[in-house]
């Protein structure tokens, strides 16, 4: 990944400068906000995609710039949302804006976010874009409030989790790629490569974030481990071992998804039965799949400094340990 950052280097550079001034409003305090979540780190990989892909597709214009900024709002307005739903203290290592100013200032700054967000497509009038984005912001919601309602429970099927990450994750992946490819005038074919490269992207990217939940170190994943079991996440390496576990081990994954607040020596119970039924390899074999589905997409373009970037893309999310 740091070959892409070096790549874009730039890019990013401007993205920044744009991400400040397009922060408009006369309310000082939501600029606060925004300028803490925004610069608390992070790879910017969705915007860097925005910006890979429409290159890719020859656009030769400026606009890209504010749409990877748009991209990038609309993830910090989910994130300042999913904050407040999960209470979380911390994120990247720093604590949450919820944590600092409140959970109704989270709410209606992340609110503020997707507002603006849509304000600035409106003066870049590209009707395209606009029904791309409105689409993905619906399903973004969708699969937050179908996480909400399977929360801590057992019952839950690998297809629901596949559906939950695919809409609050994967979707504002394949968004981006796409809005790269509208920038690009491409046809409907390469549209749909990179929307499909996009979405594959961003399904690796989910399970490698489940399994960092059970196996990262606090200081490498910036949030503590077992997040998603106190928070009663129901994810793919704990479905796969509730599908083989006896019922007595059932009733233990279901007490601690339900207890909230869980031990250093539980969280250990829940992830010796994981290892116990090859939760975490299952997992990591599935973002496997999911990343070779990505590359096979990019193959379908000629070679060129951006599709070199783009590939590389999916080995970093194997690799990765935050």
């Amino acid at each position: 990944m740091e070959k892409v950052l070096k790549f874009v280097e730039e890019d990013l550079k401007r993205l920044e400068e744009s991400i400040e001034k397009l922060v408009t409003t006369r309310v000082g305090f939501i600029k606060e906000i925004v300028n803490y979540i925004i610069k608390a780190g992070g790879k910017r990989i969705r915007p860097i995609l925005v910006i890979l892909c429409s290159k890719m597709c020859g656009y030769k214009g400026e606009k890209y710039i504010t749409y990877a900024a748009i991209v990038e709002f609309i993830h910090t307005a989910t994130l300042l949302h999913d904050d407040v739903v999960d209470n979380a203290k911390t994120r990247r290592g720093t604590s949450t804006a919820n944590t600092i100013w409140g959970n109704e200032a989270s709410v209606l700054v992340g609110d503020f976010l997707y507002a603006k967000s849509f304000e600035l497509m409106g003066e870049e009038d590209n009707l395209e874009i606009v029904k791309v984005m409105a689409r993905t912001t619906k399903l973004l919601s969708e699969g937050e409030i179908l996480e909400l309602v399977k929360t801590s429970d057992i019952t839950t099927k690998e297809e629901e989790y596949f559906e939950i990450i695919g809409n609050k994750t994967a979707i504002l992946f394949s968004a981006a790629c796409e809005i790269g490819s509208i920038l690009g005038k491409a046809d409907p074919d390469t549209r749909g490569f990179l929307k499909d490269f996009g979405y594959n992207l961003g399904m690796a990217f989910q399970l490698t974030d489940d399994i960092l939940d059970y196996t990262s170190y606090d200081e490498v994943f910036g949030k503590k481990i077992g997040t998603d079991l106190k928070e009663g996440k129901v994810t793919l390496p704990l479905i796969h071992a509730i599908g083989q576990a006896t019922e007595k081990e059932k009733k233990l994954i279901e007490r601690l998804l339900n207890k909230g607040n869980i031990t250093a020596k539980e969280f250990s119970k829940a992830f010796d039965l994981i290892s116990k039924y090859g939760g975490i390899e299952y997992t990591s074999e599935k973002a496997r799949i999911f990343t070779e589905k990505a590359k096979t997409s990019i193959m379908q373009f000629p070679p060129s400094p951006y599709r070199e970037a783009l590939l590389s893309i999916p080995e970093h999310i194997l690799s990765r340990r935050a």
